[in-house]
């Protein structure tokens, strides 16, 4: 079943971005709408599709007639969400014209990770390296940016990037200095390659979920313009059916409006809210302008029980720089023109 769920996620998709849009946004897979006679796997149905999750947010009796567009503007996203995004920069923020910009920022002291090394490269799971140090797995659609966030975690260029989905074609491992590796994985879905090539990532990734013991938590990059897609729930469902702990980190976060990028955030929560091996907390993270990094730093820190070596000291600095952001907020917002209109 693992196996042809992974056949599934990497074959290349001869079909039109319409085609795979309208097919997504009715929750329909087209992996079974040719056989819809047989019965999908059971493991499938703990996840929500999109429209499901809208329609569970908005009025019911409203989302029969609502267009899935308009279902997504009604949503109302989760004020501390919106706060969250403000304070890390995350999201585009539109000015309008009795509003002024913020004079300050919140200047998060910087978590630092050792430079990464390439450890090894593994095509057939014969290759993969001794298990000795904790690993934290990175997968995702091609082309979402699992090598570029590889790089930004790190301060490094030791990851090939490309514009052209399907670059990573083997599983690479980097060592962290001595105490973790970071493992990027090839990606699913549509990619610049060869059939022959493709398959050969089947069994590639299935070996290293099922056998690795050192692989301490898969990170799923999602485009965070896009949400989740058929491949990403047939990859999630494949890793609760071997019992892969995982969590889900949005990535191109500049590219989205802060509000939409709420309210994508709070559909996932509720997609994956099903699953038991899905970590609830959901990263979210920009490459371009290293905004969310710090919080996946300290994430992966702690995911290797690392945080006592390199987060001694930073708590205390970090609360300090929070109790100086909400001063400079409280001023900021009580001297704002809408507040001056109001009163």
């Amino acid at each position: 079943m693992a196996a042809t769920v992974l056949r599934r996620l990497i074959a290349p998709r001869c079909r039109s971005m319409q085609t795979a849009c309208c097919a997504d946004v009715h929750g329909l897979s087209p992996l079974h709408t040719k056989s819809s006679g047989q019965q999908q796997p059971p493991f499938e149905s703990k996840f929500r599709t999109t429209v499901e999750a809208l329609r569970e947010t908005v009025n019911a009796n409203e989302s029969e007639t609502l267009s899935n567009r308009k279902l997504f503007s009604r949503l109302r996203p989760d004020e501390k969400t919106i706060e969250k995004l403000d304070m890390l920069g995350l999201g585009n923020a539109k000015t309008g014209r009795f509003e002024r910009k913020r004079w300050f920022r919140y200047d998060e002291p910087p978590v630092k990770l050792p430079q990464i090394v390439f450890f090894a490269g593994a095509q057939t799971a014969a290759s993969f390296p001794h298990e000795s140090l904790p690993e934290v797995g990175f997968v995702g659609r091609s082309n979402v940016g699992k090598s570029t966030l590889v790089n930004q975690l790190c301060g490094s260029v030791a990851a090939r990037i490309s514009e052209r989905p399907g670059l990573t074609q083997q599983i690479n491992f980097y060592t962290a200095g001595s105490d973790l590796h970071l493992v990027d994985m090839p990606g699913y879905g549509f990619a610049y390659a060869k059939d022959a090539a493709t398959q050969s990532w089947v069994p590639l990734i299935e070996s290293y979920i099922r056998q690795r013991k050192s692989l301490r938590r898969v990170m799923i990059l999602l485009d965070a313009r896009h949400g989740i897609k058929i491949n990403d729930r047939e990859f999630m469902a494949l890793l609760d059916s071997t019992g892969t702990k995982y969590q889900i980190i949005l990535t191109k976060c500049d590219l989205v409006h802060r509000i939409d990028l709420a309210k994508q955030h709070m559909l996932i929560a509720q997609q994956t809210a099903r699953s038991q091996n899905c970590i609830p907390r959901i990263m979210m993270v920009s490459s371009r302008n290293r905004a969310g990094l710090n919080d996946l730093r300290k994430e992966i820190l702690h995911i290797c029980s690392l945080g006592q070596k390199y987060l001694a000291l930073h708590k205390k600095k970090e609360a300090i720089a929070q109790a100086e952001y909400f001063e400079q907020l409280k001023t900021f917002n009580e001297t704002s023109r809408a507040v001056r209109r109001r009163r």
